[in-house]
């Protein structure tokens, strides 16, 4: 028998895998890069007296989370080789799991309930169109759709051959746009795209260019999606599960990033992830991101894509779990410290009251939720 703890344990290999591949001399001095980096941000936020213990608080979500999108099937009962899945009583599951859980748990399981078409030898068609699906419920489609966005990447950027040639990469992406077009619910189809920058950075991470260059080549409007997803996947990739670790993140996403549009994507996704994993502490996020870097933010550029993956979180939260209490209550926050409480209320506090007054309740009326997976001016 199968021991519950395999698909985690899978996930856990499969993340180290995918990012830390073969080590060559050019790897080498990257992570000699980030070993002084965390080593600075370590003595920048010890210095703080409360960093240590945010640190500890962030790595402890980071890794229920994805433990969550991983091992879903064991949280909600799918059964191995399950087929058709019932999707609704297994979306009822996933919500009693709680709201923190429930937003990475139907992500998950809009992984797997694509994954079994494939398992099945069947190609993915109509999965959130059909008129099967048509009665799920408004709160499961943004991450549902990112689900099988997710699934269509890793089975097919995962099935690429060592040294695929452009040609082949190309086709691959292709197919992979043109899945998520005919399988996306209208309005969602953003939530698909951007799980390509998501499967791609986190599991091949030697793909990132050549997949950039066939998204230039074959679907342009695609690759704002994409570097976002490419920054969420650093928040989770193996070298962010050291402590220390978030400020350094931002750094690889500016060094990865090969125009100010990814540039501003990737800091938004990131940004994105590590509010929503940390929502229920915004402590957290104003130790470790705010009140250490908030100004730098700014002389950086970055500002704008920062306050965007905000926004964008709370929009997100908003529209998969509005009645959970932690989202008014993050944005209520602020830090003790009066320096700290204004820096918080330009880059969070503000962004989180506009978020949930406008973008959210215009782009749910417009059917246009699908946009919070990219970088957009909100202020």
């Amino acid at each position: 028998m199968t021991s519950p703890a395999v698909p985690a344990v899978d996930g856990a290999r499969r993340l180290l895998a995918g990012s830390l591949g073969v080590i060559g001399l050019t790897e080498l001095v990257e992570l000699g890069e980030r070993a002084a980096e965390r080593g600075a941000e370590a003595l920048r936020l010890l210095a703080t007296g409360t960093g240590a213990l945010a640190a500890a608080i962030e790595l402890r979500n980071k890794g229920e989370v994805f433990l969550l999108v991983e091992g879903v099937a064991l949280l909600i009962g799918i059964r191995p080789g399950e087929f058709p899945l019932p999707l609704a009583e297994l979306l009822a599951r996933s919500y009693r799991l709680g709201p923190f859980p429930a937003l990475w748990a139907v992500e998950g399981l809009g992984h797997d309930y694509s994954h079994s078409y494939w398992n099945q030898g069947l190609v993915p068609r109509g999965l959130l169109t059909s008129p099967r699906t048509a009665a799920l419920p408004a709160a499961s489609l943004c991450m549902l759709n990112a689900g099988i966005g997710l699934s269509f990447a890793d089975h097919l950027i995962g099935g690429l051959a060592p040294g695929a040639p452009a040609a082949e990469i190309r086709r691959v992406v292709a197919e992979i746009v043109g899945l998520c077009r005919d399988n996306a619910r209208p309005g969602y189809l953003g939530a698909a795209y951007e799980s390509l920058g998501l499967l791609t950075r986190l599991f091949h991470r030697g793909r990132v260019a050549a997949v950039d260059q066939a998204l230039l080549a074959v679907a342009p409007e695609v690759r704002s999606y994409f570097w976002h997803g490419a920054g969420r996947a650093l928040y989770f990739a193996p070298e962010s599960f050291l402590p220390f670790s978030l400020w350094p993140a931002y750094a690889e996403a500016c060094r990865e990033a090969p125009d100010d549009m990814a540039r501003r994507n990737a800091v938004a996704g990131l940004t994105w992830a590590a509010v929503l994993v940390n929502q229920r502490q915004p402590a957290v996020v104003s130790a470790l991101l705010v009140e250490p870097h908030g100004e730098r933010l700014a002389r950086l550029g970055l500002e704008d894509a920062f306050v965007n993956g905000v926004a964008s979180s709370i929009v997100m939260r908003c529209a998969t779990t509005p009645e959970w209490s932690s989202i008014a209550d993050f944005c209520r926050y602020r830090p003790p410290a009066a320096a700290a409480a204004r820096l918080w209320d330009r880059l969070v506090g503000r962004p989180c009251d506009a978020a949930r007054r406008v973008p959210y309740p215009e782009l749910a009326a417009a059917n246009r939720l699908g946009e919070v997976f990219h970088y957009r001016e909100w202020r």
